[in-house]
């Protein structure tokens, strides 16, 4: 009898030629098509048809058995193809994501605050926010190339130094409105302060600068050879002692200035 001519081995024929297509556009899936993703999505395409395949051999009936075993062992034989490519290409992704692994988590080593230390200044916080920042931009650029323990790693590890920074951070916002009230504060008594070493810095410069012109005064009158060498050592010491009021009048002045701009501006 002609399959045509017996509905079973006519649907029988029908179901093995559908497999048989399906089988075929297998085939082409065999080799990754999104070769920029995890080995698991790198095939997923394939085992995604593979997992069509293996609900039709079950639906497709009526199907003689002869062909669906020489169905099964095609499509059997591809999915094990695939198996070991994905196997072997497992083996070299874990190498290179155990390198991948090991830079990102020296970055983020560095970037972890020192336990047991105090609140880290500003600039110190900022250097380490960068080092962190690198350490996951690294990941992302690699986690394709990263198998899924190792990404998770990295991304725990990036994620509780984050924790400590953003706490850190907290305490030095914290803190920052009572500095600025103790900077206010200290820049005032700094300031009075200034303001009465300048009034006695410049009252001795005075009693200096009278001093200097009695000595100018002696010398100018005096015909004794011995005084009038004590004299000019003392004048040159009193001038020296002048240069000094002068300097550090200057030095009081700047900070006067220093403070009283400071406290405008707080």
């Amino acid at each position: 009898m002609k399959p045509e001519d017996d509905p079973w081995l006519r649907n029988s024929q029908t179901n093995a030629e559908h497999l048989y297509r399906e089988i075929r556009s297998l085939v082409s899936l065999t080799s990754p098509i999104r070769e920029n993703r995890p080995i698991i999505t790198k095939y997923q395409d394939f085992w995604n048809k593979a997992k069509h395949i293996t609900a039709l051999f079950k639906e497709l009936k009526p199907l003689a058995k002869s062909d669906r075993d020489l169905l099964w062992n095609k499509f059997n034989a591809l999915c094990l193809d695939v198996k070991e490519k994905q196997k072997a290409e497992y083996g070299i992704l874990e190498s290179l994501s155990q390198q991948h692994l090991g830079e990102i988590m020296k970055l983020a080593n560095l970037a972890q605050l020192p336990r047991g230390t105090p609140a880290p200044e500003i600039h110190e916080l900022r250097e380490r926010g960068q080092t962190l920042k690198n350490a996951g931009d690294m990941l992302g650029r690699f986690k394709h190339a990263m198998i899924a323990k190792h990404k998770k790693a990295c991304f725990d590890k990036i994620q509780e130094i984050r924790k400590t920074h953003n706490a850190a951070w907290d305490s030095i916002n914290a803190v920052k409105p009572m500095q600025q009230t103790g900077t206010k504060f200290r820049a005032k008594k700094n300031l009075e302060a200034n303001y009465e070493r300048y009034k006695k810095a410049a009252s001795a410069l005075e009693n200096f600068k009278i001093g200097r012109d009695h000595l100018r005064n002696f010398l100018i009158s005096c015909n004794d050879p011995e005084k009038t060498a004590k004299a000019k050592i003392q004048l040159a010491e009193t001038e020296a002692r002048i240069k000094d009021i002068e300097e550090g009048i200057r030095k009081l002045g700047k900070w006067i200035a220093d403070d009283e701009q400071n406290l405008k501006e707080q």
